[in-house]
C-alpha cells in the first residue's frame, strides 16, 4: 500500500502534467520543425541525472509563486516566454534551482535554436565579420567589410549563417552549464564563467572566419573537410580554456553544504493553485488579429511572365490570420511565388528554409546571388524524395531603398526603423527536373 505522502506525490504530478500540458504540446510540435530542437534533450537528460543523485530540497514557497506566474501568463505569453515558469515551478520541486548550473541545463532543453537563429543571427555574423576583417588586416591584408561580406581586390567573401557561430554557443552553454554543474559553482561564480564562456565562443568563432578566409578567397586550397575541421580545432581550444577557468573559479568558492532532500508534504493552497490553473489551461486561448494596411498592390506579371493567385491552404489562411500584414500566393507557370507584407517587425515571418525544413526538405547549397540590377537574394536547393525545388528569397521595403537576404537582419532594421515600412518578402521556388 501507498503511503499518504507518496499518494499525494502522485497525485500533484499528474495534475502538474495536465497544466503544464500546453507547453508539453508545443514543445513535441517543436521537436519536428527541422531546427535541431530535439538537441534539447541532452542537457534535459543531464539535467535529470544530476538532480536524481544530488537530491537538493525543494522550495515550495517559490514553487507556488513561480505556478502562479505560469497561470497569469497563459493569456497572454508566447509559448517560449511561459514555459519558463513552467520550469521554474519544476525546478523549485525537484531541487534543481539549488544549482544553477543544473538549472541551466534544465533552460537548454527549451526549444531555443530557431529563436536564437532568428534574433542573434545576423549580429552575430557582423560581429564575426568585423572580427576576422581586423585579423585579417593586421596579418598586413587590406580588406573592406560591407555588412556580412568581406572582399579583397575584388574578391567577396560572405560570412554566411552556418558561420555566424550559434552552434558553437549553444555548444558552449551546454559545457558551461555542465561544468558549473560538476564543480557546484553558485550563481554569481557561474555568471562570472559565462561571461568568460561568451567571450572564449565569440574569439574561436572570428578566429575560424579568419581562417577560412583565406581559402574561400582563393589564397590558399584546402580539402573539403577542412572547413568543419577548422571549426572544431578552434571550439575544443575554447572548451580546453573554459575547463580550465572552471577548476580555477571552483578552488575559490567555498564549500556549502546542503541539507538533504526531505519528500516535501504539499499544503492545501498549493493542491488548489494547482487545480485552479489546469482549470485556466481549459479556457479558450486567446486569439490575434492581424494589423490590416491599406492596400495590396494586384499583381498581374512577375519578371514579365503572366500569374495566376492560388487560394491559400488552411494552414495558409491560419498563418495569415496572425500575420501583421498579408500573405498571397501565385502561380508563374510552373514556378510558386510566395509573397508576404508585413506592417512592423514580427517574428512570424519566417525563413522559407525554416518553414521546408518542417515539412521534411533538405536544404543544400545556400549562397547569395545578385541579379542584373546588382539585387542580393538568399537562393537554396530543397530536396524532399521526388520534389527538387530551387527557392530564391530576399526582403525588401517598398521603396527598394533597402534590401536584406535574411529575415534576422530585416527584423532588427524594421524594429528600430518601424517607419521605413512596409515590406515585402519574396519566396520563388523553381522545380527542378
Amino acid at each position: 500500500m501507498l503511503d499518504r505522502i507518496t499518494r499525494q506525490h502522485i497525485v500533484i504530478t499528474t495534475l502538474l502534467a495536465m497544466a503544464f500540458l500546453p507547453v508539453i504540446s508545443w514543445f513535441i510540435q517543436r521537436l519536428g520543425n527541422g531546427s535541431g530542437e530535439p538537441m534539447g534533450f541532452i542537457p534535459l537528460t543531464i539535467a535529470l541525472i544530476l538532480a536524481f543523485r544530488a537530491r537538493n530540497p525543494t522550495n515550495l514557497r517559490l514553487a507556488e509563486i513561480s505556478l502562479l506566474l505560469y497561470g497569469i501568463g497563459i493569456f497572454f505569453l508566447p509559448p517560449l516566454l511561459r514555459s519558463l515558469p513552467a520550469l521554474a515551478t519544476i525546478a523549485f520541486l525537484t531541487g534543481m534551482h539549488r544549482s544553477a548550473g543544473q538549472f541551466g541545463l534544465l533552460i537548454l532543453a527549451l526549444p531555443i535554436q530557431a529563436s536564437l537563429d532568428f534574433f542573434l543571427g545576423y549580429p552575430f555574423r557582423v560581429i564575426t565579420a568585423e572580427g576576422a576583417r581586423s585579423f585579417v588586416n593586421f596579418l598586413g591584408y587590406a580588406v573592406d567589410r560591407t555588412g556580412v561580406q568581406l572582399s579583397l581586390k575584388g574578391v567577396i567573401v560572405s560570412v554566411d549563417p552556418p558561420c555566424s557561430g550559434l552552434q558553437m554557443l549553444w555548444a558552449t552553454a551546454l559545457l558551461t552549464a555542465l561544468l558549473a554543474a560538476l564543480f557546484r559553482l553558485n550563481y554569481r561564480r557561474t555568471l562570472y564563467l559565462s561571461i568568460i564562456a561568451l567571450t572564449l565562443c565569440l574569439l574561436a568563432n572570428i578566429l575560424r572566419a579568419t581562417a577560412l578566409f583565406f581559402p574561400e578567397s582563393g589564397m590558399i586550397s584546402l580539402p573539403g573537410f577542412a572547413h568543419e575541421g577548422i571549426g572544431l580545432l578552434f571550439f575544443a581550444g575554447a572548451a580546453a580554456l573554459l575547463v580550465a577557468c572552471a577548476r580555477r573559479i571552483s578552488k575559490r568558492q567555498p564549500r556549502q553544504k546542503i541539507s538533504p532532500n526531505i519528500s516535501p508534504k504539499f499544503p492545501r493552497r498549493f493542491v488548489a493553485l494547482t487545480c485552479g490553473v489546469v482549470l485556466t489551461t481549459l479556457l479558450p486561448a486567446r486569439t490575434q488579429t492581424s494589423e490590416s494596411i491599406t492596400a495590396f498592390p494586384e499583381i498581374t506579371h512577375y519578371q514579365g511572365r503572366a500569374v495566376e493567385e492560388i487560394p491559400l491552404s488552411p494552414r495558409e489562411e491560419s498563418f495569415a490570420r496572425n500575420l501583421p500584414g498579408t500573405l498571397k500566393t501565385y502561380r508563374v507557370g510552373q514556378d510558386t511565388l510566395i509573397i508576404r507584407r508585413l506592417t512592423r517587425a514580427s517574428r512570424m515571418l519566417h525563413p522559407s528554409y525554416h518553414c521546408l525544413r518542417a515539412e521534411g526538405f533538405k536544404i543544400t547549397n545556400s549562397i547569395i546571388v545578385r541579379d542584373l540590377q546588382g539585387r542580393a537574394s538568399l537562393q537554396y536547393e530543397a530536396r524532399l524524395n521526388d520534389e527538387h525545388f530551387l527557392v530564391t528569397e530576399h526582403i525588401r521595403d517598398l521603396s527598394n531603398t533597402h534590401q536584406w537576404t535574411e529575415v534576422s537582419a530585416w527584423f532588427w532594421h524594421a524594429l528600430f526603423h518601424p517607419n521605413s515600412g512596409p515590406w515585402e518578402a519574396e519566396t520563388l521556388m523553381l522545380p527542378l527536373h
